[in-house]
């Protein structure tokens, strides 16, 4: 009511003077005094009303709580699989898997702790705790985000995009030679050390991310003295695993990503030199509500000390399809292991499986998937195989 009592002497002096400026032919043609004065006022009113309905919001946001630190969130991934095997020296049986406990706390608008801690059964069907992941993240900007402690090295897509639960993953378990260490695959996929991303803040359309690491890097040793762990406490030489990847997402092609990088290490294994560890990694992905197609390409050099550079490469093509609640897939697993590469026999990597593999998902419940995979599993030293997966995957 203030703002209309200052404005209704101003509006009436203006009336004034239009009106003896304007002469009575203009007074057929413009509104008249008390027309101008209603319209100017209904604008004062809806002004009043709009000005009232900011203070409100203003109001509403000042008596808000502020966001509430820790912030924790908890989830859970399960799975229990019967495997049907023909050849390859291996018997049928069922098969519990991991027990995945999750972590997520905010501990700030800036900070977090992520926690990711796992019980399996081992070769002897004792149980056994590992903490798979244990990080302290920290976000200055979008430019630099930074995480300590142990992490999932980022050596191509499936590696960070699917953790230890199955329920992630489109198939019933990862290829063989990206599996984890102590099942004998050929990567580093775990690290304790400093991991640094962000984006690049050049071509905006490309969406460019950086990602540099240094760690412990991971020990080799023969797997009749049991598969070697991850070094968490300490290093088995003076040498840091570096990292160092880009990787881009394309804003004109959702669900578009690709990406390239190098992986570098001293190797002290089991019985041999001192061995340079190079592993180029790259990848292209699309991934959107119905599509998902994978390619990852590897290239492992391992040069002994004094000695001749040995190489093998694998790669990955998976395509999946889904169908409502049906998800059909197929892929391919390629390994070409060197038969020089002293490092990677030594943990039988050369005796991995390859070959396709086809199956389907259903998720049948909202929390709780089912999946049937056969695969005709190729070795180098050992009969082949084929082998029918049936998996029950479910989080809670």
């Amino acid at each position: 009511m203030q703002l209309r009592a200052l404005l209704f002497p101003v509006v009436a002096a203006l009336a004034l003077v239009v009106g003896a400026a304007g002469g009575r032919s203009a007074a057929a043609a413009e509104p008249t005094d008390a027309e101008l004065l209603r319209k100017l006022a209904a604008r004062v009113e809806q002004l009043e009303r709009q000005l009232a309905e900011v203070k409100g919001e203003v109001a509403v946001a000042a008596t808000d709580p502020a966001p509430s630190y820790p912030s924790v969130r908890f989830s859970g991934y399960g799975d229990v699989a019967y495997h049907a095997v023909r050849g390859g020296g291996t018997r049928s049986r069922f098969q519990l898997g991991q027990l995945d406990f999750f972590l997520n706390s905010r501990v700030s608008d800036k900070a977090g702790i992520l926690a990711e801690t796992v019980i399996e059964a081992d070769a002897e069907n004792n149980f056994g705790v590992e903490i798979e992941r244990l990080l302290f993240q920290y976000k200055f900007s979008d430019l630099l985000e930074l995480e300590i402690g142990r992490y999932h090295t980022s050596l191509g897509y499936y590696n960070t995009a699917f953790h230890h639960g199955s329920w992630f993953q489109t198939a019933t378990g990862r290829p063989g030679f990206l599996d984890f260490e102590d099942r004998g695959g050929l990567i580093p996929a775990h690290n304790v050390g400093l991991s640094i991303h962000g984006a690049l803040p050049v071509a905006p359309t490309l969406g460019l991310r950086y990602i540099a690491e240094i760690g412990n890097g991971r020990p080799y040793r023969d797997p009749a003295r049991g598969h070697a762990p991850v070094l968490n406490l300490s290093d088995d030489n003076a040498a840091k695993s570096v990292n160092l990847a880009l990787q881009a997402r394309p804003a004109g092609v959702p669900g578009l990503q690709f990406g390239a990088g190098v992986y570098l290490d001293t190797l002290s294994p089991d019985g041999l030199r001192k061995t340079e560890e190079r592993i180029l990694h790259a990848h292209v992905v699309f991934k959107n509500p119905v599509w998902e197609f994978i390619g990852e390409a590897y290239e492992f050099r391992h040069r002994p000390e004094g000695g001749r550079s040995a190489t093998s490469r694998a790669g990955l093509l998976q395509l999946a399809r889904q169908f409502g609640d049906f998800r059909p897939y197929a892929r391919y697993t390629h390994l070409d292991v060197s038969l020089r590469d002293a490092a990677i026999t030594l943990v039988g990597g050369d005796d991995l499986p390859r070959g396709p593999a086809v199956g389907l998902r259903w998720d049948f419940e909202t929390y709780a998937t089912l999946k049937a995979q056969y695969e005709h599993q190729r070795y180098r030293a050992r009969a082949n195989a084929d082998e029918l997966v049936v998996q029950l995957a479910f989080t809670f």
